[in-house]
C-alpha cells in the first residue's frame, strides 16, 4: 500500500472520530474526541515549529548571523530573553521582550487600522454624486450610471449615521437649535443602527459560511475517500 493511500485513510478515520464532539456527553466519546484534539493539537504545533525553523528562523536570523551581520544578535537576545519565563525568579527579565513585542503588535495595529480601514473609508464617502462622473464606467460595464451615485450616498450615510450612533451625550440647559438638532441626530443614529445590524448580519453569515465550506470539504472528502473503495462507482 503507497504511503498517500494510507495518509488518505489515517486522515479519514480521524475525520470521524473527529465527530465524536457530537456525542461528547458520553464518557467514550469524549475521550475519542480529546484524543483527536490533542492530536490535532501536537501535530499542528510541530508543523509550525518547523514552518519557523525553516521559514523564519534559518532565513531571516541565523543566515545573517553567519554572514557576520552582527545587528541580527539583537533578535537573537530578545528571543534568548524570552526565554527566562521557564523561572518564576527570572520573569521580571522577560518582560523586556514582551513589552517589545506588545508595543510593536500595538503600533502595527493602530497603523493597520488607520491605512487600511479609517482612512480608505473616509476616502470613500468623498465620492462624486454627479451621474456624469460615471458616464465612462457605467458604459464600460453596462451599469445604469445613478447606480453608482445611489452606491456613494449609501456609502455617505452609512458611515455618518454609524458615527452619529456612537454619541451618547447631550448637554444641559440646551437651546431649542440644540434640541432640534439632538432630534436629528437621534434619527441618523437610528440610521446607523440599521447599518451597524447590517454589518454584524454580514460578518456573522461570512463567518457561518465559511464553517460550512469547512463541514461541506469534509463530508465530500469521506465520499470521496469510500466511493472507490466500497461503493464501486
Amino acid at each position: 500500500m503507497e504511503l498517500d493511500t494510507v495518509g488518505t485513510w489515517v486522515a479519514f478515520g480521524l475525520t470521524i472520530l473527529a465527530y465524536a464532539y457530537l456525542g461528547k456527553e458520553i464518557p467514550f466519546f469524549d475521550t475519542v474526541y480529546r484524543v483527536v484534539a490533542y492530536l490535532f493539537v501536537g501535530v499542528a504545533l510541530g508543523y509550525g515549529a518547523v514552518l519557523a525553523w525553516h521559514g523564519v528562523l534559518v532565513p531571516r536570523l541565523i543566515s545573517h548571523l553567519g554572514a557576520k551581520e552582527w545587528f541580527y544578535v539583537v533578535p537573537l537576545l530578545l528571543c534568548l530573553i524570552l526565554l527566562a519565563r521557564v523561572r518564576r525568579s527570572w520573569r521580571g527579565v522577560s518582560r523586556i521582550t514582551l513589552a517589545f513585542l506588545f508595543g510593536v503588535g500595538a503600533a502595527l495595529a493602530v497603523g493597520g487600522a488607520l491605512v487600511g480601514t479609517l482612512i480608505p473609508q473616509v476616502q470613500a464617502t468623498f465620492a462624486s454624486l454627479s451621474p456624469a462622473h460615471y458616464q465612462a464606467r457605467a458604459a464600460q460595464e453596462g451599469m445604469w450610471a445613478g447606480s453608482y451615485v445611489l452606491d456613494a450616498v449609501l456609502v455617505a450615510v452609512g458611515t455618518i449615521s454609524s458615527l452619529l450612533y456612537f454619541t451618547f451625550t447631550t448637554a444641559k440647559g440646551a437651546t431649542s437649535l440644540e434640541k432640534t438638532g439632538g432630534r436629528i441626530q437621534q434619527v441618523a443614529a437610528g440610521f446607523g443602527k440599521v447599518f451597524i445590524m447590517f454589518t454584524f448580519g454580514a460578518l456573522f453569515a461570512t463567518g457561518a459560511i465559511s464553517r460550512i465550506a469547512l463541514l461541506v470539504d469534509r463530508v465530500r472528502f469521506l465520499i470521496e475517500t469510500l466511493r472507490p473503495h466500497i461503493l464501486g462507482l
